[in-house]
């Protein structure tokens, strides 16, 4: 029996669908070949970022019902798919229960429902079952060898066979590599030796001085004194799970009274200080109306839209790429526009006649843009503001993202995510649109549709009423090293007052993207020195990610697809939008179709590949 080696760098969530996909693919069409998988990754199987060993209080920011792993009937072009427990189904079947914010299996406490938002480290034990599920049950003439090391290099032989070289030089021979490797971590910054420096030159001045670059593991973050005052840099999902383990993780209590959360501090936290450019929260998720699979059907940004506006393009400017401002943006407004009032009318208006009004203009202009016609007096009217905010975004999360107007338009940009990314993959913007959208538009998409649970805006809310969250500053802050005092500070420029906020510990509270040009990983640079793969461009202009084919294959230093060789999730973000999201049951989930493709693509090269003859060579 032939053999081949598959090589699977990385077992987190998309390692685990290439996994699963192989041993589904490889039952449905019959094959006589014997596969060996090997797998390559350092942590526990199919965690991926995921850690088993993290607290209770760092929580998923998606319902537990509409996340799975498991293919069902509206996935196209990925196979056939077994059945299997979403999240929320397995957390129940394996006796997981609420005890006071503590997920304990076989104990008496509160069940678990759809729409809670469960722990981290249970998503990870749900990665992890998932991936022994598949172990159990492996074809007969499949074999899977786990390498418990990270890469350290891939080179491609004239046969296009892979060489994986693994950290203790060891090296494996693959026919066919998937690479899979999730987040990583980016080299250190200009930024991140300017302030490291500034800290050793300081350090006698105030021994509290210390910095991260990123609070995880988040346990690091225990090293930090209750005397310390902490910078936080960052007002987004990071920054949560900072100020949860500054307060929850220190002992601190929330309790509800008469309706409100209120905060009983432990005396072990520090001062707790955050900030971001826009000085805004991300607003919470809207209650869960739409049950598991539950979808607006979009009336104006339509995939036919955008295949309307590429033809337009062509014919116009002999180019098929999108502007997104001028083009998609104003279809994504009058989507939210059109939902915002169908929603508060109570019915669904006739998209054919829509025209927004003024009023609804208006109403979604201050929902992407709060700071519009905005003017603060002080750090103290802003913070006054900034909770303001807070309560209102509070109220419209518990209207809901059905019933509730507000979260029903900013739901949608959750709903037409494959749409963007039809306009956006592939370069499919042109080059200055693509960066404008990245930079402008994509942060306020992720602060207004995919922040935390109520809870977490709940719980910042009663921190800041005990004082122990403050803001830093306002919007346009800016960090300065203040060589005299041996301190952090956050300067903040107001109508009648500017700020100086001192700390000692500066925490950077953002996820750095992935480049080549800036991975700290071994695998990344020398695969990228050594021109196996080069850094995905649209024009002059750099994303992030690698490059890569429509087919997930990368493209090489001269500009050539490596075939037998797929890139998927983070490391594609760039060529690729919008990698990071798991599945979700019953909606044709782009995670389970790209698995789904990649693998067919292996199975059709094997295929060829058996069908050629043999050619014998005879030596005189």
């Amino acid at each position: 029996m032939k053999k081949t080696t598959v090589a699977i760098i990385g077992m987190g969530p998309r390692g685990l669908s290439i996994l699963e996909r192989i041993c589904a693919q490889h039952a449905q069409r019959k094959q006589n070949e014997h596969i060996n998988i090997v797998i390559v990754d350092k942590n526990a199987m199919g965690v991926g970022a995921h850690s088993l060993s993290q607290p209770d209080h760092l929580l998923v920011n998606t319902v537990a019902c509409q996340i799975t792993l498991f293919g069902d009937a509206t996935v196209k072009n990925a196979g056939s798919f077994r059945s299997g427990p979403c999240f929320h189904q397995w957390a129940n079947e394996q006796g997981y229960k609420n005890v006071d914010g503590r997920y304990l299996k076989d104990v008496a406490g509160k069940p678990i429902d759809a729409n809670d938002y469960l722990p981290r480290r249970l998503l990870g034990e749900y990665l992890n079952w998932f991936y022994h599920e598949i172990i159990k049950s492996l074809p007969d003439n499949i074999s899977v060898t786990q390498i418990n090391q990270q890469a350290n290099n891939i080179l491609i032989q004239d046969d296009a066979k892979s060489i994986i070289v693994l950290e203790d030089s060891q090296r494996v021979v693959a026919d066919y590599v998937y690479l899979t490797t999730g987040h990583s971590d980016n080299a250190k910054t200009f930024d991140d030796h300017l302030v490291e420096r500034f800290i050793a030159n300081n350090y006698k001045k105030n021994e509290r001085l210390d910095y991260y670059s990123t609070p995880y593991p988040i346990n690091n973050l225990n090293k930090i004194t209750a005397e310390s005052n902490v910078i936080v840099q960052g007002i987004g999902l990071t920054a949560y799970d900072v100020i949860s383990q500054l307060t929850i993780g220190r002992g601190g209590k929330f309790s509800r009274e008469e309706g409100e959360l209120r905060y009983h501090p432990s005396g072990k936290e520090p001062g707790i200080f955050i900030y971001s450019r826009k000085a805004l929260p991300f607003s919470s998720r809207g209650a869960n109306q739409k049950g598991v699979s539950g979808q607006y059907s979009p009336r104006f940004l339509t995939a036919m839209a955008i295949r309307e506006l590429r033809l337009k393009n062509v014919f116009e400017k002999g180019s098929s790429k999108i502007d997104f401002l001028e083009q998609v943006f104003p279809l994504l407004h009058k989507e939210m526009c059109y939902a915002y009032r169908s929603t508060l009318n109570g019915q669904w208006l006739d998209a054919g006649s829509y025209e927004p009004s003024a009023e609804d203009i208006a109403v979604i202009d201050s929902v992407l843009y709060p700071h519009q016609s905005q003017e603060h007096l002080s750090l103290k009217d802003y913070t006054q503001w900034f909770m303001y905010f807070l309560r209102k975004d509070l109220q419209e999360s518990e209207e809901g993202n059905v019933h509730g107007p507000i979260k029903a338009a900013t739901d949608i940009i959750r709903d037409v995510r494959d749409i963007l990314r039809e306009a956006i993959d592939n370069s499919g913007l042109e080059s200055r649109s693509h960066q404008y959208f990245l930079e402008h538009f994509n942060p306020i998409f992720n602060r207004i549709a995919v922040g935390p649970p109520k809870l977490r805006n709940e719980q910042l809310l009663a921190l800041m009423e005990a004082n122990v969250v403050s803001l830093a500053g306002g919007k346009d802050s800016r960090l300065v090293l203040n060589d005299c005092e041996g301190k952090f500070e956050v300067h903040s420029p107001f109508k009648e007052e500017s700020t100086e906020i001192q700390a000692d510990v500066l925490i950077k509270a953002k996820i750095a993207s992935f480049s080549p040009l800036h991975d700290a990983s071994p695998l990344i640079r020398n695969m990228t020195a050594n021109g196996i793969v080069r850094p995905f461009m649209n024009e002059g202009y750099h994303p992030g990610g690698l490059d890569i084919d429509q087919c997930q294959h990368p493209i090489n230093r001269m500009g050539e697809a490596q075939t037998a060789f797929w890139v998927l999730g983070n490391p594609a973000e760039g060529a690729n939008f919008y990698t990071y999201v798991l599945p979700r049951p019953l909606v044709n989930s782009r995670f389970l179709v790209d698995a789904g493709r990649c693998v067919a693509d292996m199975y059709h090269q094997m295929m060829v590949r058996q069908a050629q003859p043999e050619v014998a060579i005879n030596a005189d």
